[in-house]
């Protein structure tokens, strides 16, 4: 089955590297699900190189690197995301970041880091998921749909930023299961809807 989910996520991959590659013009080397950063409060360096540069390490939830043990998984066309924070953990005006990880059998690889500003997609930023630190790729500050890094990593284009902060995965309120409902798939909680 991790083979079949596995896959099924790299299909998703693909699709959405597609729209990257089209909107750069680059050769994508594996990225996450798209050029995703959250905007810092401040415009950040055009040269900026890791996630302290372009969103706040200090804001909530924005340091993490396993998820931890309250995170939640969502389902995607692709297979199963880690999700932390969950919705009941934050508000509508939630400022600090959503991670979203991968889920490959046991291993949790970090695709993505959003950061949200009084409730309102800032940043997202794409981390390699072939490389075990995250380093990140991409990164694109809303709601202009700018680039933040367009002459390193993906090279993503303003034209790449764009379209990502309207899609639900993006969204400060996406619904998910507990951790728990990977292995106890028949438990009350997780055949009822998500939270």
């Amino acid at each position: 089955m991790a083979q079949r989910v596995f896959h099924a996520i790299a299909t998703t991959y693909i699709v959405v590297a597609t729209r990257l590659v089209r909107a750069t013009m680059t050769k994508l080397t594996v990225a996450c699900i798209g050029a995703l950063t959250v905007c810092a409060v401040t415009a950040p360096d055009a040269r900026a190189q890791s996630l302290a540069d372009v969103i706040p390490p200090s804001a909530a939830s924005c340091t993490l690197a396993p998820p931890p043990p309250q995170a939640g998984i969502a389902v995607t066309p692709g297979g199963f995301v880690m999700v932390f924070p969950r919705n009941d953990a934050i508000t509508d005006r939630y400022t600090g970041c959503k991670q979203l990880w991968i889920v490959d059998g046991t291993n949790m690889r970090r695709f993505a880091t959003l950061y949200f500003k009084n409730g309102v997609l800032a940043v997202a930023a794409a981390h390699n998921i072939r490389d075990s630190a995250g380093t990140m790729t991409a990164a694109c500050a809303f709601p202009e749909g700018k680039s933040l890094l367009p002459s390193s990593g993906q090279r993503a284009t303003d034209a790449g930023c764009k379209g990502f902060s309207g899609e639900s995965l993006y969204a400060l309120r996406l619904p998910t299961w507990p951790r728990s409902c990977l292995t106890e798939t028949q438990a009350a909680v997780c055949v009822a809807d998500p939270r």
